[in-house]
């Protein structure tokens, strides 16, 4: 498969996640007032939370496949794997944005990141095993990332508001750092 193929259909894969986060905002028809509005801002801070993760998400895939040479069938699988992880969010996103600070639906949506964490690590190996020519640093700081969403998977048991704002600090540990994580030219 050509890398060009392989990413167009994650992209697009990745676009209709997006798409669908939005659809579980619900804006009530008949009433225009700013207390409604209020109501849905925990919908409204999941879906924001969620989209600035899965946008993150993304820009790594394509700074991952960007100088890939190689797709094979393993690849391939291991990056549907990745792919069936994303696709979830929007159903645990939706749960969480019922009650921001309810403990199942902010230990399922944890429990989800962590699986597109997971999956994560064996897609980079793939790409580094069959693409020689690309740093594999960044396998380092994916296993700082997992530790991080493992304690706040265990946070979240107990602290859902500190769970969150270790959610916070792991957007900033994938968008902040990754101009440190470049591949080799």
């Amino acid at each position: 498969m050509k890398p060009e193929r392989f990413e167009a259909y994650t992209d697009a894969v990745i676009a209709i996640i997006a798409t669908l986060l939005v659809l579980e905002i619900k804006l009530p028809d008949n009433d225009h007032s700013v207390q409604t509005l209020i109501t849905i801002l925990p919908s409204l801070f999941a879906y924001i939370g969620t989209f600035i993760f899965i946008s993150s998400m993304w820009i790594n895939h394509h700074r991952l496949f960007q100088r890939v040479k190689k797709i094979d069938n393993r690849l391939i699988w291991i990056n549907m794997l990745y792919l069936f992880f994303c696709s979830l969010l929007p159903a645990t996103t939706a749960w969480l944005g019922t009650d921001l600070l309810s403990r199942v639906p902010l230990v399922l949506y944890f429990c989800n990141i962590m699986s597109i964490n997971l999956s994560l690590i064996p897609l980079r190996r793939t790409v580094f095993k069959s693409n020689p020519d690309i740093d594999p640093i960044t396998l380092q700081f994916e296993w700082v990332s997992l530790g991080l969403n493992s304690v706040t998977l265990i946070v979240a048991f107990f602290q859902p508001v500190i769970a969150l704002i270790l959610f916070v600090l792991h957007f900033l540990l994938w968008i902040i750092p990754n101009s440190l994580f470049k591949v080799k030219a």
